[in-house]
């Protein structure tokens, strides 16, 4: 299992997307991070960090993960010296952003 904290809004957005589309958020974020880790991590493109968030809007969301891609997924975020929270956030604020798009009338 892998845990990370977001925004509350960005949260139910994901969760009613999954829904929407009859996917699990764990499958999801299963699928982002082991794109992620085939892509050799890449951070470039991560340039919002939640540390200014207020805490009060803050919550915390988990996934469940084979233990081989958790433990790519914590080595590559060492190796590129963030946060796994951090890219936690981004891969599903670009993965929400992309699909309520694609999902605009």
């Amino acid at each position: 299992m892998i845990k990370g904290s977001m925004p509350k809004a960005l949260k139910f957005r994901f969760k009613a997307l999954c829904a929407q589309h009859g996917l699990k958020m764990s499958e999801v974020l299963e699928v982002l991070i082991s794109e992620w880790v085939k892509a050799d991590g890449p951070t470039s493109s991560f340039m919002t960090d939640t540390s200014d968030e207020n805490r009060d809007n803050i919550t915390h969301i988990k996934a469940y993960i084979p233990s081989s891609l958790k433990t790519q997924f914590k080595v590559l975020c060492a190796q590129r010296e963030v946060l796994q929270r951090f890219i936690l956030y981004n891969l599903i604020r670009e993965w929400v952003e992309t699909t309520h798009e694609t999902n605009l009338p």
